[in-house]
């Protein structure tokens, strides 16, 4: 995980600088009368939190939070999941419940969440219980509160890398992963226009042509295969064609291009343009 991260924790770094987040905390706060509380779905490593604190100014140093606490609850199926991501959290934010289950799992809340995330966290969900999750999420969320999906589109390297794999004689019956544009689109289907916002970022990860372990760990995460060596699927005939493309010879690193769609959804939806940061990578 750790040299996956070497380049994937540029997507989480992307998410907290593309977006005013120090703005987003000052609305909700006048919203909520400083009662804020999160519901991250599917935490994973806690990458999400603890970008916000290191790039987007979600710590005590910004006037904006202070002394503001906000209770955090972690929902992911994994325990080991929710323990990591636990204890990455600092100030503002203070563990609460743990939540283990499924987004499509997730039981109707008896007091709404003010701020409901999930930061490429839905890509697992089954094609037949994504309209389940979604309005499981919907559902959590306070009506006056906000909703945040951040997730790769089909055309970025997550989604094309993976379904070259599904062709391939190494997937196992592996299913496809959920895209950005269907998660948009169920998001549409079960909310008024004005209730949804969405932004595209793209950018490049990036690692020397030389450094075979950090992209071979960094390729086996992107499948869930951690069996499946750089050799291997160099000599794919799916896998291969796709990664000689991915190599950027002249400038001696390997070039993963990612497309990510942050969905806004919720009441708040229509302050999101206020508070996106217009730029790409």
């Amino acid at each position: 995980m750790e040299a996956f991260y070497r380049l994937a924790a540029k997507d989480y770094q992307l998410l907290a600088t593309s977006v005013k987040w120090t703005n987003v905390i000052t609305d909700l706060r006048a919203q909520f009368n400083d009662q804020l509380k999160v519901l991250d779905v599917a935490c994973g490593s806690g990458q999400f939190p603890s970008a916000l604190q290191q790039f987007g100014g979600w710590n005590a140093s910004n006037p904006a939070i202070g002394n503001l606490t906000i209770p955090y609850t972690l929902l992911d199926p994994s325990q080991f999941s929710i323990d990591t991501a636990k204890e990455k959290l600092q100030p503002p934010f203070s563990a609460a419940d743990e939540l283990r289950c499924t987004a499509q799992q997730l039981d109707h809340p008896s007091d709404p969440f003010s701020i409901v995330w999930a930061t490429h966290a839905l890509y697992c969900v089954p094609a037949a219980e994504l309209d389940v999750a979604i309005k499981k999420m919907v559902t959590a969320t306070h009506s006056s509160g906000l909703g945040f999906i951040a997730h790769a589109s089909e055309s970025a390297h997550y989604l094309k890398f993976h379904q070259e794999y599904l062709q391939s004689k190494f997937s196992s019956g592996s299913v496809p992963y959920c895209t950005a544009e269907e998660v948009m689109l169920t998001l549409q289907s079960q909310l008024a226009a004005d209730q949804l916002s969405c932004h595209a970022i793209e950018y490049d990860g990036t690692v020397d042509l030389n450094d075979k372990v950090t992209v071979e760990r960094y390729l086996q995460r992107c499948l869930f295969d951690d069996g499946l060596t750089l050799e291997q699927m160099m000599a794919d005939e799916h896998l291969g064609p796709y990664l000689c493309n991915c190599r950027d010879e002249s400038n001696g690193v390997w070039r993963f291009r990612q497309r990510t769609w942050m969905m806004f959804y919720g009441e708040q939806a229509k302050r999101a343009s206020g508070w996106v940061v217009e730029s790409s990578d």
